[in-house]
């Protein structure tokens, strides 16, 4: 082993047993292989005798050192390159300076960008997946809110913040925007660069999905690990990454007056928000603000359970049950619970984040049908004669509607509870009187492409589908709509002439004949055979089939990590009090509602953007999480959050005591 290299992983690292020399720093370590690796004992000595993110110059570290200024320039520049090294100009006369950051959030990032050190040294990627995690398992239940300068904070989608909620500026995208409206750039996603590298890909790919501001901005574009953005393109991409679902962050180590990167994150991917998710503790990534649903106005579509990526918000019922309302279990809290360890981890948080239901069930319209459409929401929006919008919800899951006149067995209507009093909502009708309606609407419903990566570019990747059935043109429909461009082979297609219409609006081309297989990266059903014979389920089939396909075609990708199982848990009927007001008019009972658990929620308020009916809002009640501190702060504010999680504890303990 180098000792030089052994005693500057310990200046660097973040791992407390190892700072405090309970455990050995040794080549079995994470730190010291990366930076064995990548330093000679010269670049070593150098960065030692720099200390850890203390800004200073070549000038200032020759009289310092007694080595000559140009060699220390040159290995500047050399470390500054690798990513080891950065530098930026926070002075009053901004003259550029530079500065050792630590693991992460800091040079693990740094060369994940250095794109050809990357492609050299794959092992980077594991090594950056180690360091964002190995630091939080000796503390994480230590935590306080506001995260104590580790990693990343959630700042709310925009315009989901409450006008009345009075937000601080920090707590806005747009006020670090204009900040650095100047100094801004985009690069690659790290995270899901690192995640495809160690083949847990989620589906999402990297390109271009992270914001760099400030001098830092400055620093990755000089040195080749980011392109120079303008405002309106980063504004671009915090939409695109808003549609796609990704929440937002920012850097939470240089105490809320400075930031140096945005990131739109997901929960199959980031290392920031598995800071929360796998240690089971939000307070290390929560914002202010948390969701709260408006009982009355939810109908249970379940769009924001989709892409919460805390797994706060599921559906649930609204109809009481005969012992009375229904009581959710709220997660345990790590800073309200004693004995906290491993066993109060998700290390299964990816997929455990995307179940759609509380075990007390939902609505059974929604679960009995094969495509599992939001029927009660879509029932709604037809009441209050909000017919393009309830086409729009509708074909979220079901493109094709006119199928519900000929092709369906009406599941839904033979599990509607209101068929318990009379007779069940006509739902198969609404639902072709909708169909009946395309052609009127068509212009307004040609969806918007959602490609899952940061640019607004379709793939280089053409799939043909054989075969005109429910299955074909249902996963046709949904690789398009991704971006994908699709031909068709063969002609006599099931759907109506508006549906067929939108199909070839989203670029689906219909050719006669058979594929050449050369010709395209996939066919379906070649590659994903189709299994069930009813319309409905081949539609659920087909949709499915798009989404592995996406998977396949991207190297390093999962084809079940952090997936939405789109798995529906009925309620049990015969547990069931049925709301008198609704039983005197033949109207649908609202049986399923979303309902969001407090202790989980991070306040990124993306589900707020999926919703129809205006039923989810943010709250800014927790204003104690707005607590921005340096990184070099860390340790004394996760020793004093122990303190003070200890004491609420114990204070519990004698009030039960009594």
């Amino acid at each position: 082993m180098r000792p030089v290299i052994v005693k500057l992983a310990k200046m660097l690292t973040d791992c407390m047993d190892a700072r405090l020399g309970l455990v050995r720093m040794d080549d079995s370590r994470w730190e010291y292989k990366m930076l064995d690796a990548l330093l000679t004992d010269e670049m070593a000595e150098l960065m030692l005798k720099m200390g850890r993110r203390r800004p200073t110059t070549a000038a200032e570290l020759a009289k310092k050192t007694g080595w000559d200024e140009a060699r220390i320039q040159k290995l500047l520049d050399e470390l500054a390159e690798i990513g080891l090294v950065e530098y930026n100009r926070h002075n009053s006369d901004r003259h550029k300076q530079y500065v050792v950051p630590i693991f992460v959030v800091g040079s693990a990032e740094n060369l994940v960008l250095n794109k050809p050190l990357l492609e050299k040294l794959p092992e980077i990627a594991e090594f950056f997946y180690q360091m964002a995690e190995e630091p939080l398992k000796l503390i994480s239940h230590m935590v306080p809110p506001g995260g104590a300068g580790l990693g990343f904070h959630a700042v709310p989608v925009e315009r989901a913040i409450p006008r009345d909620s009075r937000p601080l500026s920090i707590e806005q995208l747009s006020y670090w925007l204009d900040k650095y409206r100047d100094q801004l750039a985009i690069s690659d996603c790290v995270c899901r660069t690192s995640m495809i590298l160690r083949g847990e890909g989620c589906g999402e790919l990297p390109d271009k999905g992270c914001i760099q501001v400030g001098d830092y901005a400055d620093y990755v574009v000089e040195t080749g690990k980011a392109q120079r953005a303008t405002y309106d393109e980063v504004m671009a991409l915090l939409k695109r990454s808003e549609e796609n679902g990704f929440m937002h962050q920012v850097t939470n180590g240089d105490g809320g007056e400075d930031i140096f990167a945005i990131c739109n994150c997901s929960v199959g991917n980031c290392f920031a928000l598995r800071c929360s998710q796998l240690f089971n503790n939000p307070n290390g990534s929560a914002s202010a603000y948390r969701a709260v649903v408006e009982r009355e106005r939810c109908v249970a579509c379940g769009k924001c359970a989709e892409v919460c990526p805390a797994g706060a918000v599921r559906l649930g019922r609204k109809l009481d049950t005969k012992d009375g309302p229904v009581v959710y279990e709220h997660e345990p809290l790590a800073g309200e619970t004693p004995g906290w360890s491993r066993k109060n981890w998700h290390p299964d948080y990816r997929d455990r984040n995307q179940i759609n239901c509380y075990p007390v069930g939902t609505a059974p319209c929604k679960c009995a049908c094969p495509a599992h459409v939001s029927i009660q929401g879509v029932l709604q929006l037809v009441k209050e004669e909000r017919f393009l919008d309830a086409l729009k919800l509708l074909r979220q899951d079901n493109p094709f509607p006119s199928l519900c006149d000929t092709a369906c067995d009406h599941r839904c209507e033979k599990v509607c509870m209101r068929g318990s009093v009379d007779s069940p909502m006509e739902i198969c009708a609404a639902m072709t009187r909708l169909a009946e309606m395309e052609q009127q609407f068509v212009e307004e419903l040609v969806p918007h492409k959602v490609r899952m990566k940061g640019e607004d570019k379709d793939y280089e990747l053409p799939v043909a589908v054989v075969g005109t059935g429910y299955a074909q043109l249902s996963c046709a429909y949904f690789l398009a709509q991704t971006g994908y461009p699709v031909t068709v082979f063969g002609d006599s297609a099931p759907c109506n002439a508006a549906e067929r219409t939108l199909l070839e609006r989203l670029g689906v081309r219909f050719k006669d004949g058979t594929p050449e297989s050369d010709a395209y990266a996939a066919v379906y059903p070649e590659l994903f055979p189709i299994r069930k014979k009813d319309a409905a389920s081949q539609i659920e089939e087909g949709h499915e089939a798009a989404k592995s396909i996406h998977r396949a075609l991207h190297p390093g990708h999962s084809q079940t990590l952090a997936r939405d199982p789109r798995s529906f848990r009925s309620f049990r009927r015969d547990d069931v009090v049925l709301p008198p007001e609704k039983i005197k008019t033949h109207a649908c009972l609202s049986c399923g509602v979303s309902y969001v658990d407090p202790n989980r929620c991070i306040g990124c308020g993306i589900c707020t953007t999926r919703c129809f009916f205006d039923a989810i809002h943010l709250v800014r009640s927790h204003p104690e999480f707005v607590d921005y501190c340096s990184a070099d702060d860390t340790v004394k504010k996760v020793v004093l959050g122990g303190v003070r999680r200890a004491g609420k504890i114990a204070i519990k303990a004698l009030k039960r005591g009594t």
